[in-house]
């Protein structure tokens, strides 16, 4: 169809070229009958040809519009993906230092633990300690007793064997 709009147009062309000239001006004399039939088929041609324009024209901002719409959901899925990674990497990284914080409390209460420990262990050798050097104490002072008990009674010996 769109070659017969442009046939008819150089149908009209053709038939103002075979007018008569007009002598001494730049007129010419064609057929108005010719004319008048051709400009009749182009009235008919052009709504057909302006009607596939339009479905053309409609076709391609459809086209377009898909095309944008695409690229908008192609953006939009770029964005979730990229979103997502950093929260994902947020995620990791909060994972992380929570994992290092319970790394460091542990290390800590190990280490209170371990000193607790060694205290109560000392405190229970120094009590016991301070109970060996009474008992020591105690142990010393009896023998010194039974020694110098020993010593002091000479008489009972001397009795003991007159008897």
């Amino acid at each position: 169809m769109e070659n017969q709009l442009y046939n008819l147009i150089e149908q009209l062309e053709d038939t103002i070229e075979q007018g008569k000239k007009m002598p001494f001006t730049a007129k010419v004399m064609v057929d108005e009958d010719q004319l008048l039939e051709i400009l009749e088929s182009i009235k008919s041609v052009i709504p057909h040809e302006i009607q596939q324009a339009t479905m053309v024209l409609t076709e391609r901002d459809r086209l377009i519009e898909d095309a944008r719409e695409e690229s908008l959901r192609l953006v939009n899925n770029a964005k979730k993906q990229a979103d997502q990674m950093v929260n994902e990497n947020t995620v990791l990284v909060r994972a992380q230092e929570y994992a290092d914080d319970l790394i460091k409390k542990a290390q800590t209460y190990s280490r209170d633990v371990k000193m607790s420990a060694l205290k109560y262990s000392d405190e229970l050798m120094r009590n016991l300690e301070i109970k060996l050097e009474s008992t020591f104490k105690a142990l010393r002072t009896s023998r010194e007793e039974l020694a110098l008990l020993g010593q002091e009674d000479p008489d009972d010996e001397d009795a003991e064997k007159s008897a």
